[in-house]
């Protein structure tokens, strides 16, 4: 059976990824700092949630996943690979596709390893399934939707540092406009803080599936995933 060339593309992508050393030295930092989150309350409060772990993952992972992604296109670039990947039988939109599932399952895999936290909270509580069930999709949805920003941002440089600012530029973005519909009036204030990944994850990571917050993430990931074609196909030729 001929296997798929975005499967193909996303598992080398996967390779590549878990072959480089600042691969780990991310994860370590990342699961060091949500550990301590996670940890911290039980011994200083005797309290058993997962909500000081997901308090601030829009924020770190606004540095994660551009962290992960920024070499995703910008090395393609500069190495100038990208030549000969557009020369193979594969459609542009399957590279991006591919490499968006690598980045994917790049996150997928650190996030497993925090599925220690819900085992913890079980073994000397008794915790809501539901809304555990909630927050790991609301986790899905905002990676997935950070994802597709990183990937953006690569197609938009050569230089990987580069392209890590403006994905976490973009990521922080989004995180912040939650925080500054606060400070705005009425209508605009609901328009601006729908905007923002705060509402949607929150509301999701409590527990409460509204369609709304899907179609948020599923339509985000479109639309920047889309933005990453067009930037791919507008200089892979350069």
């Amino acid at each position: 059976m001929k296997k798929s060339p975005i499967w193909i593309l996303a598992r080398k992508e996967l390779t590549i990824l878990f072959n480089a050393p600042a691969t780990y030295v991310i994860a370590v930092i990342f699961l060091m700092i949500t550990g301590w989150f996670f940890v911290s309350p039980l011994f200083e409060m005797n309290q058993s949630s997962l909500e000081t772990f997901i308090r601030p993952l829009p924020l770190i992972l606004s540095f994660l996943v551009p962290a992960l992604t920024m070499r995703s296109f910008a090395e393609e670039f500069k190495a100038g690979t990208i030549e000969h990947l557009t020369t193979l039988p594969i459609e542009d939109h399957e590279i991006v596709i591919g490499k968006y599932a690598a980045a994917l399952g790049m996150i997928g895999t650190l996030m497993a390893f925090t599925l220690f936290y819900p085992l913890v909270l079980f073994l000397i509580g008794h915790p809501d399934a539901g809304q555990l069930v909630g927050t790991y999709v609301s986790i899905l949805g905002l990676a997935s939707f950070y994802a597709a920003i990183g990937l953006w941002a690569s197609a938009l440089t050569r230089n990987q540092v580069v392209a890590f600012i403006i994905g976490f530029f973009m990521c922080f973005l989004f995180f912040l406009l939650g925080r500054m519909a606060d400070y705005l009036p009425g209508i605009l204030a609901a328009f601006v803080r729908d905007l923002g990944v705060e509402s949607h994850f929150d509301a999701l990571a409590r527990g409460v599936l509204d369609t709304r917050d899907l179609l948020y993430w599923i339509s985000g990931d479109i639309f920047f995933l889309a933005a990453c074609l067009m930037g791919v196909q507008s200089r892979k030729w350069r």
